[in-house]
């Protein structure tokens, strides 16, 4: 397997990722099916316990290249945690995939999409304005995010600091500052989503602390209806954390993103 360093500009900000493709083969395609993982809020490119470190290995041992990538203001990517948006977060991947689907290592019509919690929040939006996009999985969809922000807090905690002298809610060591909360107010997921017509594949955990109907969702009639698959996985946490949860959770992602992918390797 190569890495590859990923880089471009969005917003004039330095995006910076990891192309992870397979070694030169006479029987390799130059142009691959290509994978983009979205991470989640306040996470990285190889995202918790390097889950998608081992994701990356697994597709490419299926023939498909992967791109993972830090979104603005998050691992070695420019910008400020505290400047974070879902809305900026959307805008942004849709730089990055233009400057993809600029590789030579790239099939520049066969992108498919993984997001993790947040990440397929923002990965479901971009998949409704991107024509291109061959397959849809979101991991642990977090679309939570909206209703406890409206509701004055994250994961059980007051965003009241976001108005007092310090000016930041204290997410992880990270300061958020009250952009994410004023644009999840006017943000709803599921209308973002609805207007991608490809095939959906939800994974989620029983043991997730974001509710089962969050992705279930999805699935409504108005958003993705018979398009989407919701798979519940007994035992699963909100980072996919226990075997042989996590074992499932890859089997079953890198199934659909071959059986929708073009020129696979066999």
């Amino acid at each position: 397997m190569r890495l590859l360093n990923f880089e471009t500009l969005a917003r004039d900000l330095r995006l910076r990722g990891t192309h992870y493709l397979p070694d030169p083969a006479d029987d390799v395609p130059t142009a691959l099916p290509t994978v983009v993982l979205l991470h989640g809020f306040g996470g990285s490119r190889v995202e918790t316990t390097g889950v998608f470190v081992q994701l990356a290995r697994a597709l490419v041992a299926a023939g498909l290249g992967v791109l993972a990538f830090d979104r603005a203001g998050h691992g070695e990517s420019d910008g400020e945690f505290y400047d974070t948006t879902a809305s900026g977060d959307i805008a942004d991947t849709a730089a990055v995939l233009a400057a993809l689907r600029e590789s030579p290592h790239v099939d520049a019509a066969n992108i498919s999409l993984v997001g993790m919690s947040l990440g397929s929040v923002i990965a479901a939006a971009v998949a409704a304005e991107d024509t291109g996009i061959r397959s849809l999985t979101m991991w642990s969809t977090a679309a939570v995010f909206v209703d406890d922000i409206r509701s004055g807090q994250i994961q059980g905690r007051s965003l009241a600091a976001l108005d007092g002298p310090a000016g930041y809610f204290d997410f992880l060591g990270m300061r958020m500052g009250p952009a994410m909360r004023d644009d999840a107010l006017a943000f709803d997921p599921y209308e973002r989503a609805a207007g991608y017509l490809g095939p959906a594949l939800l994974l989620h955990g029983t043991d997730d602390f974001v509710p089962v109907s969050y992705a279930e969702r999805y699935a409504d009639a108005h958003v993705f209806g018979e398009r989407a698959e919701v798979v519940i996985v007994d035992g699963a946490d909100h980072g996919w954390a226990q075997l042989p949860q996590r074992d499932e959770l890859f089997a079953r992602t890198v199934s659909f993103i071959r059986s929708h992918a073009e020129r696979i390797i066999p």
